[in-house]
Formats: C-alpha cells, structure tokens, sequence
C-alpha cells in the first residue's frame, strides 16, 4: 500500500511539474498580441500598443512586471512597420524593445515584441 502511495505522488508531482513548464514556456513563447486599428489614423494608439506589452512583461502570478511602458509612436497598419517601446521598472532600469507588425487583416493587426534588452 504505502508503495502506490509514493508512485502516485511521484506521478502526481510530475504531472503539476509538467504542466507548470508547459505553462512558463507558453508565457514566455506569447510576445504577440493584436488590435483593432484606428479607422482615422490606420494605425494602433502607441498607448494600446504599451498597455498590451505590459501585460505580457508581468508574470501571471507574481507581479514583477514594469511600472510602466512607453511606446515613441502608434503602430502603423503596415507588415514590417515598427516602433521602438521602453519598459520602466521599479528598480531603475529601463529595457527598450522593437514591436513589429506581422499582419494586417482586415481592420486588425498582429504585433510581436522582441525581449527587453539593455
């Protein structure tokens, strides 16, 4: 009895262990998100373009995300237009970033932002 104990917790533990990378990598994997763009300007307000960013610099549980993020311009409807983001973290740093436009379809594009760098 107490053997099949032990076997399901170790298969229990891998099973939580399994899910918990499978998880971390989708997180760190998702650097794209996508917007509706603005029918006057044909593009997405930059301040849409950080709040999306933000999110996906925090980690799901623990926030140790930036305070903030700021982007130099909206992102044009375009494939391969870009605009450069800055990440304000609390410690001091600021992380710059490069967001590029992957796809338009329709009335919405798809962005993707590089890791943060120095």
């Amino acid at each position: 009895m107490r053997k099949l104990r032990v076997v399901g917790l170790t298969l229990a533990g891998t099973a939580l262990l399994g899910g918990s990378l499978t998880a971390g990598t989708q997180w760190l994997g998702e650097r794209g998100a996508t917007s509706e763009v603005n029918g006057t300007t044909d593009a997405v307000p930059r301040d849409e373009v950080a709040r999306s960013i933000s999110g996906h610099l925090s980690l799901p549980v623990i926030s140790r995300g930036p305070r903030s993020v700021d982007c130099a311009r909206d992102l044009r409807a375009v494939e391969g237009a870009r605009t450069h983001c800055t990440a304000h973290y609390l410690q001091g740093t600021d992380r710059g970033m490069t967001v590029r436009v992957v796809r338009v379809r329709g009335g919405e594009i798809t962005y993707v932002h590089d890791a943060p760098h120095r």
